[in-house]
């Protein structure tokens, strides 16, 4: 009897059960929230709120957003450094690659594309890139705290709820800069010590070999001044989503202060907590609704505004993402062996 194979297909299976559930809620989260963001209001005030709009703004939102790839590649280049040089027009590609493959793959699947491409097109090896990884989302959580933060501190008369549900983000990134952090410091001697004397002998070199590789893709934390210059550019890079949405509010004649544009930011975030279809339609719409309210703007407005934004933000993604595919060379069977690969990798650790 194959117990190892027989676990190996059961993980597996119980990956593809769970990324199922995912998308089944994926699809109620959206459902609900589109109802909730087009109830009572009528699609003629919508469309008629779009077509008013001006179009200098609108190029000027969609050339705002198409920055953030760029950034997006700088700071990766950035974090890859004590890795690899890896020339600036390569990590473009691989980022707007993976990120289409993100947008537009149910339950995050595309999440894996950044670094199984990156690993082919490079001497850094997979495990490597997921451990600069890990850093790039602990950077990104927080930044995107800090702008949080920000918010509540300078806006005034937002509601309890607002205030008291930032405190999760803050608990999250709190409670991930403290894992990430101990995974540096301590990660192989306690997988050496706790995990390790649990496996079969294969299984755990395989686990020391994968933690090695991640810790070592977390090379940049000792270098203060790297760490400092990718932290700027998060910081640079988080701020464009915020100025295309104020320069959106322009487009629209809604005469609102910048902070309104860290309103919808804010909300929004709380949107990516949920399980979300491509392009987090529903939550996106309706959190726009909700954070303009409370600068008085008429709920038609505010879908109408809502629409048009996430439609640059994730139309920005996949076009770039459409201009790098042939410069990839890679097709959607490669994507698929990546998933494969990438639960592979999962079901043996």
């Amino acid at each position: 009897m194959d117990l190892a194979g027989d676990a190996g297909y059961n993980a597996a299976h119980s990956m593809k059960a769970s990324q199922r559930n995912t998308i089944a809620l994926s699809l109620v989260v959206c459902a609900t929230f589109l109802y909730l963001a087009f109830r009572a209001v009528p699609v003629d005030e919508v469309v008629a709120h779009v077509r008013r709009i001006h179009t200098g703004w609108l190029l000027l939102s969609v050339l705002i957003s198409l920055l953030i790839m760029i950034f997006r590649a700088w700071r990766w280049q950035l974090e890859l450094r004590p890795l690899e040089r890896v020339p600036f027009g390569r990590l473009w590609v691989v980022t707007a690659v993976a990120y289409m493959a993100i947008n537009l793959a149910p339950a995050r699947l595309g999440e894996v594309v950044r670094p199984w491409l990156l690993s082919r097109r490079s001497s850094v090896s997979f495990p490597n890139v997921v451990g600069n990884l890990v850093v790039e989302k602990t950077m990104d959580a927080v930044v995107t705290l800090l702008y949080i933060l920000a918010g509540l501190v300078t806006i005034e008369n937002l509601p309890d709820w607002v205030r008291k549900g930032a405190l999760f983000p803050a608990a999250g990134a709190t409670v991930l800069v403290v894992l990430v952090l101990l995974l540096y410091w301590r990660g192989e001697a306690f997988v050496d010590r706790s995990v390790l004397r649990f496996l079969p002998e294969r299984f755990g070199n395989a686990v020391k070999r994968i933690t090695g590789a991640i810790v070592a893709g977390m090379r940049v934390l000792p270098n203060p001044r790297l760490v400092l210059a990718v932290f700027l550019v998060t910081v640079a890079m988080w701020f464009l989503p915020i100025l295309s949405s104020y320069v959106m509010m322009r487009a629209f004649d809604l005469q609102l202060p910048f902070g309104a544009a860290v309103v919808v930011f804010i909300f929004i975030g709380f949107g990516t907590a949920l399980p979300n279809v491509p392009g987090m339609i529903g939550p996106y719409q309706y959190a726009c609704i909700l954070a303009l309210d409370l600068f008085g703007v008429p709920k038609s407005e505010a879908l109408a505004y809502g629409l048009v934004l996430n439609a640059v933000q994730f139309l920005s993604i996949v076009g770039q993402g459409l201009v790098a595919w042939p410069l990839a060379g890679i097709s959607v069977a490669d994507l698929r062996q990546a998933t494969s690969e990438d639960e592979g990798l999962e079901s043996k650790a």
